[in-house]
């Protein structure tokens, strides 16, 4: 296939993901997930955590589980505050323009990192932490949350994804 029929397929694929909706969350999401080196990593769940410096966002692509086992790939994103809709830029704490409610300074890229009965197994796969750029968008629709999100960690290391469902609140 040449570049210019890759281009339509994307746009065809686009339009049917995205174009139509009404709202409602009706069986017909598109495929959640990200995108890193031209490869998809197909993220099912999206967690919501509040802790004391502010809320954790985090889409994974195992069930978010107390007793997890297996190998996990995520992004997550440390806000100090999440409004009910709106659109987050990377930015260091440390800037003089730097907005709690309009900005992030910590995001992470876990990859094909292990987990042994809920917790993290110390060496195994890959942790980018430390983001050069980046945002997020979260829409809070009537039945479903609905984010867009891109990273970039330098280095050729860039990802963009989305992700249209429930959040899972975990305490």
């Amino acid at each position: 296939m040449t570049r210019s029929a890759y281009s339509l397929l994307a746009g065809v694929l686009c339009y049917a993901f995205y174009g139509c909706t009404d709202g409602k969350n009706n069986e017909t999401d598109p495929i959640n997930g990200f995108t890193q080196d031209k490869h998809f990593i197909h993220t099912d769940y999206a967690v919501r955590k509040e802790w004391s410096g502010g809320t954790q966002i985090a889409f994974t692509d195992m069930h978010p589980a107390a007793s997890a086992s297996g190998n996990v790939h995520a992004v997550q994103f440390l806000l100090d505050t999440l409004r009910d809709s709106g659109t987050y830029t990377y930015m260091s704490s440390d800037a003089v323009a730097y907005d709690k409610t309009k900005n992030f300074d910590v995001a992470l890229l876990l990859k094909n990192v292990a987990y042994k009965s809920g917790a993290e197994v110390t060496g195994t796969g890959e942790i980018f932490s430390k983001p050069t750029g980046g945002s997020l968008t979260f829409i809070n629709g009537p039945e479903y949350q609905a984010f867009t999100y891109t990273l970039d960690f330098g280095r050729g290391n860039t990802l963009s994804g989305f992700f249209r469902g429930q959040l899972t609140v975990v305490e």
